[in-house]
């Protein structure tokens, strides 16, 4: 059961009882080829309305993880280490503007599941005060909690633009935690500079050994990285050219203490052209120290030590005004002790409003002193519209490092505005060596009546 209410013009309510995604996409395929933990997009559509109001941190980029978020509504209602669903008895969530405030209030009840996890409790609570027309300053804080067990973070943030070329962002947050451990503090100071023509970019965040965010995502703690980036844009006006960025640059990451775990440095050249075509290309030095042991994709061991991190990798996207839209990447770099090369990316098809196609394949081929793999991603995303009432989407993906083979079809149709009806089919092949031997398969019909009152 949902219910939505405006509390105010501005001010929305939402309540859900013994909540419900049988509807959601599943996640897509990764192959992780670092030391620490995948991040997996958000794709419940509870948790995706409305969610800006709780960003707080660093947010991620294509290539990789975000350093810190405080808020990461995967924590909520999912056991990932153990690629369990926990379910959700319900909760209640009120965004929107309160006169010169934009305020977020979330508390969600999650139920136990035996031997996993207890019954437990999440809340966040952000305000943002405008200040001027374009800054603000924010405060925000998020508890998990059980009966016996707590973690809370409170952070105050702000974003102030000096002149509209010049933004500077600072935050800090406080980790809490029952126990032993898990208090801590991390911070980051962000300013960057944006013209046509020049751009500077610089950004220092550190995270405390002892950091610990339960309804958040850090990718390291004991870490101090520091970004630094300046960019030159040109627009040659001819050979079909729209605009060329040069940008050089690069990080540094050491530990609290001053010790060297990672840099990376070297330019980037992005081409943009008329007929909306991108090319990109990068090119870093760069140094990766682990400071142990880890299995590397859950397969081969590297150990610590000082490795060469080189890399060189092109992408090229052509203009998404095209019937068959192409994305592409190809990369090459030294990686702990032996090599990384890797190509793939995407096709886009849409022959008609009604089909859209999209294929994809990403191979990952590894090799160091410990051994070899080859790591293919295949996908195919295909949406189909009968009308505009009666709409089916199909995932189907391969990956032949965990050896799976996964679809997930689903069928919506809306039998009146705002209440649909959903038949989800989700299935896993992939047993004891044997690709198509049968591992999972659910079966979901959901009903959904919207009543406006």
């Amino acid at each position: 059961l949902d219910l939505k209410t405006e509390v105010r013009p501005g001010l929305v309510l939402d309540l859900t009882l013994n909540t419900d995604f049988a509807q959601v996409e599943v996640d897509d395929e990764q192959v992780n080829l670092t030391r620490f933990s995948l991040f997996f997009p958000e794709k419940r559509d509870i948790f995706l309305e409305n969610s800006g109001i709780f960003d707080f941190g660093i947010q991620g980029n294509p290539f990789e993880p975000p350093p810190f978020q405080m808020f990461f509504s995967r924590r909520i209602g999912i056991e990932e280490d153990e690629d369990e669903v926990v379910p959700l008895l319900g909760g209640a969530r009120l965004t929107g503007r309160l006169g010169g405030q934009t305020v977020g209030f979330l508390n969600v009840i999650t139920d136990e599941v035996e031997g996993l996890v207890p019954r437990e409790s999440f809340s966040v609570a952000r305000v943002k005060r405008d200040v001027g027309e374009s800054n603000y300053v924010g405060l925000m804080a998020t508890d998990r909690r059980s009966s016996d067990d707590w973690n809370t973070v409170l952070g105050v943030d702000g974003s102030f633009y000096l002149t509209p070329e010049i933004n500077v962002q600072a935050w800090l947050a406080h980790t809490f935690t029952k126990g032993e451990g898990g208090d801590d503090l991390a911070y980051a100071f962000v300013g960057n500079y944006a013209t046509d023509r020049w751009g500077l970019f610089a950004r220092h965040i550190a995270v405390g050994p002892d950091a610990e965010t339960r309804m958040g995502f850090i990718e390291r703690e004991d870490v101090r990285r520091t970004d630094f980036f300046g960019s030159r844009g040109f627009r040659p006006g001819k050979y079909g050219i729209r605009k060329m960025d040069f940008i050089l640059g690069g990080n540094l990451l050491t530990g609290l203490s001053g010790g060297l775990q990672d840099w990376s440095g070297g330019p980037i050249l992005l081409t943009e052209f008329d007929s909306g075509d991108r090319i990109t290309l990068f090119a870093q030095a760069g140094e990766n120290r682990p400071d142990e042991e880890f299995e590397l994709a859950d397969t081969l061991e590297v150990p610590p030590g000082t490795y060469n991190g080189d890399v060189f990798m092109a992408m090229v996207t052509t203009s998404p005004s095209r019937p068959a839209v192409v994305e592409g990447n190809v990369r090459f770099s030294n990686f702990y002790g032996g090599t990384l090369t890797a190509f793939g990316g995407n096709l886009t098809l849409s022959p008609s409003p009604r089909i859209s196609l999209v294929l994809g394949q990403n191979r990952n081929l590894v090799d160091i002193p410990s051994g070899s793999f080859t790591a293919d991603i295949t996908s195919l995303r295909a949406n189909y519209s009968f009308s505009t009432r009666l709409t089916t989407n199909l995932l189907v993906q391969y990956n032949s490092l965990d050896e799976v083979f996964s679809t997930n079809f689903r069928l919506n149709f809306i039998h009146r505005p705002g209440s649909d009806l959903f038949l989800v089919l989700t299935e896993e092949r992939g047993e004891e060596g044997d690709l198509w031997e049968l591992s999972d398969r659910g079966l979901a019909l959901k009903v959904t009546y919207l009543r406006r009152f």
